[in-house]
């Protein structure tokens, strides 16, 4: 059962707190049925990852506040960089404006620091997360859905055979993880996706052969939203076709889209491997010297000389939207929704 005390414990220390917890985070969430958070985010709350689920308890057991993260790998050039996602964060009503989030924050951040080199969440919170130095960037190009049939049909990932999930793998690998720097999917990580239940897959056949698919809907947060794919054809082709079934998220501009917005919140983890995904990702051409984060200035080495600017405008200049025209053609960060948490 594992041992439960007033203060800061983890959902692996203390497994019998994860139906509270959930309840706790689905209150927060305001979730309806059927949705479920267990399936909507199963990666984050299984049980392989509990060690990663931080919940603050008081003195009577009850559980108050919960910050999920999970690790995942980026390969940028050949070389693998650790990243953390946060998530399922989460505070009880009635214990708000009391300092738990912030300690409970503070702690998790300091801890998992010096291991990843550096943070995403997703909320409208900006204000909020300003303070535990998050910033909004990344680009996101939104194409509403338009008029028309296409020959997809609807499935569940967790409905096809081993082949065609093969298929999709194979697909996933070779257009969506080619064309962004996503985080790298194992073999866990697929089965984990067939646990999300809320995540409607559609596929093109030709006769039995998978020939491109997209996932679409998640949770509440992702309805008619169209945030994975992986196809053969040219991408604007295939973009087309998906848009007569929902509205699609790119990282990178396909034709005009009707609407450019900030992906992520991001906050630099540990310096010097933050530095290391700086000098993989811009190919050598920019070389991290130090953030200041009280001054919120970033000092780096481009073209021979040391420059400095503020961290936001450093990290959108890297990452979009407005990436610097110095860097050229890289491919954008870009999380699927089935990853995010």
């Amino acid at each position: 059962m594992g041992n439960i005390f007033h203060g800061r414990t983890t959902l692996k220390e203390s497994p019998s707190l994860i139906e509270e917890t959930i309840k706790l985070i689905e209150k927060s969430f305001h979730y309806k049925k059927p949705f479920t958070f267990k399936e909507d985010f199963a990666a984050l709350v299984h049980p392989s990852n509990h060690h990663n689920c931080f919940v603050f308890v008081d003195e009577n057991n009850k559980v108050i506040a919960h910050i999920g993260m999970r690790d995942k790998i980026i390969h940028v050039n050949g070389n693998a960089h650790l990243i953390c996602l946060l998530g399922g964060i989460a505070v009880d009503e009635e214990r708000r404006g009391q300092g738990i989030f912030r300690s409970l924050m503070e702690d998790v951040i300091s801890e998992k620091r010096s291991d990843c080199a550096f943070f995403l969440l997703w909320s409208d919170q900006e204000n909020l997360y300003k303070k535990f130095g998050f910033t909004l960037c990344g680009a996101q190009y939104e194409y509403l859905k338009t008029e028309g049939t296409g020959s997809f049909e609807k499935t569940k990932y967790s409905a096809l055979t081993p082949q065609d999930q093969g298929a999709v793998n194979y697909l996933f690998e070779k257009s969506f993880a080619k064309k962004y720097l996503t985080p790298t999917r194992t073999a866990e990580d697929w089965k984990l996706i067939s646990e999300i239940v809320s995540a409607d897959l559609f596929i093109k056949r030709d006769k039995q052969r998978v020939l491109s698919y997209f996932f679409m809907n998640k949770g509440q947060d992702l309805s008619g939203i169209i945030y994975e794919y992986g196809y053969q054809d040219d991408m604007k082709k295939f973009v087309d076709e998906a848009r007569h079934y929902g509205t699609l998220w790119t990282g990178m501009p396909i034709a005009d889209s009707n609407t450019q917005q900030f992906q992520f919140m991001l906050a630099t983890g540990d310096r010097k491997l933050f530095a290391n995904f700086i000098l993989d990702y811009t190919k050598g051409q920019f070389k991290l010297r130090d953030i200041n984060q009280i001054k919120g200035e970033v000092y780096f080495d481009f073209e021979d000389e040391t420059l400095s600017l503020d961290i936001p405008e450093f990290l959108r200049g890297i990452l979009g939207p407005g990436a610097f025209e110095e860097l050229g053609d890289l491919s954008p960060l870009f999380i699927s929704g089935l990853d995010s948490i």
